[in-house]
């Protein structure tokens, strides 16, 4: 026990000295504590992403152990549902990721089995599934997803077997991502689109980097913004799509903020890149918590649900503050406009504006003794 204490503080201390050779990003925020995990069945969460079409939605799964089955979770960590995935085996589901695919203009699942702890396993698997469609305060259900709705991608490596807990997907060129764990450095495979599923297939090595033990990564919606976690660190890139992803993963990273969770191996970029999420698994007993980190800075975040870019939120000033706040935004489209202050728990703190607003800039001020009185102190 003393032995594998030892060798956990050293590799934390490696993570933390590696962690000094990157520049830390200031785009984003510090953590947010969404809620707790409402499942107790989701124990070892190995794998998290965030849907485009379902708002407000996250897809996990556990790792090795457990069922055939992804489990659909709200942004505050409200259960949503289990949706078991045919009857394939779960050997080590590792890693999920939502993606383009075959049918154009579709949100595809991919679930990768792609752990193996002892780098025994000379096949892996990826799963890939039409995203089911999932409402954020629907009660929670069960549901099958047919094997005819399911289409396996078996591969192999191009060196020989080894454990990996990295999946992502491409937005931009469909292909698919796969980063090894183990060892002072990671090896980035690629499977090029069209990945077929009537033959086995051998990844190619595209890159070797500098990372040790990485456990999970994801690509924005915009496929302009890459992470890539570790379990002390999250590591950033910013990509134009002229490159390739592969490419871009070879140069510097930044870091981003991360305070660091038991096991914690996973992240994605939210559903509107507004920033990201991490879910941790529950060793000794401890429960999980689905924790955010925001962008600070949204000038150049278009989100999903406002395509015509009817308004724009600016950022508050002065961020943090001592009582109040000024809040800007503009509106490209006169209509009804409500704006709205939350808690990190998502209880409705306060209705800044609820009416008709016609086309221009608005401001409007909140001030903090509304809920904290005359003696609130700076940056709550």
């Amino acid at each position: 026990m003393l032995i594998n204490s030892l060798k956990f503080i050293l590799i934390i201390l490696y993570f933390s000295i590696h962690a000094n050779l990157a520049a830390q990003s200031s785009n984003f925020g510090s953590q947010i504590n969404k809620g707790l995990v409402e499942s107790n069945l989701i124990n070892e969460a190995s794998g998290l992403a965030a849907s485009r079409k379902n708002r407000d939605v996250l897809w996990t799964h556990n790792d090795s152990g457990d069922n055939n089955r992804i489990f659909a979770l709200n942004t505050y960590g409200k259960h949503l549902g289990i949706y078991q995935v045919g009857s394939y085996r779960a050997r080590d589901w590792e890693d999920i990721a939502i993606g383009p695919g075959p049918e154009n203009g579709k949100d595809y699942l991919y679930i990768g089995d792609i752990g193996d702890n002892n780098a025994s396993h000379t096949l892996n698997y990826i799963y890939r599934t039409l995203e089911p469609v999932v409402k954020s305060d629907q009660v929670a259900k069960d549901s099958l997803i047919s094997n005819n709705n399911v289409a396996t991608i078996v591969f192999r490596y191009p060196d020989g077997p080894r454990d990996a807990e990295a999946l992502m997907v491409d937005p931009v060129t469909k292909d698919i991502y796969i980063i090894s764990k183990h060892g002072t450095k990671a090896n980035v495979y690629i499977a090029v689109y069209p990945q077929p599923t009537s033959e086995i297939i051998t990844l190619k090595l595209a890159a070797t980097l500098n990372l040790p033990y990485v456990v999970a990564s994801d690509i924005s919606v915009s496929g302009k913004e890459i992470l890539i976690k570790n379990y002390t660190n999250i590591f950033y890139w910013q990509r134009d799509l002229s490159d390739t992803l592969w490419q871009i993963l070879t140069t510097a990273p930044d870091t981003l903020p991360y305070s660091m969770e038991p096991q914690g191996e996973s992240v994605c970029w939210a559903g509107d890149d507004s920033g990201y999420y991490t879910l941790s698994e529950e060793p000794y007993g401890l429960p999980a918590y689905l924790y955010f980190y925001p962008r600070l800075n949204s000038s150049n975040v278009k989100t999903k649900h406002n395509k015509i870019g009817s308004f724009h939120l600016k950022q508050n000033y002065p961020n943090p503050f001592n009582q109040s706040t000024t809040i800007n935004f503009s509106i490209k489209q006169p209509g009804s406009t409500q704006l709205m202050v939350y808690n990190e728990l998502g209880k409705l703190i306060k209705h800044l504006v609820d009416c008709e607003k016609s086309t221009g800039e608005f401001s409007t001020t909140w001030d903090g003794k509304d809920l904290y009185g005359n003696s609130v102190s700076s940056g709550m």
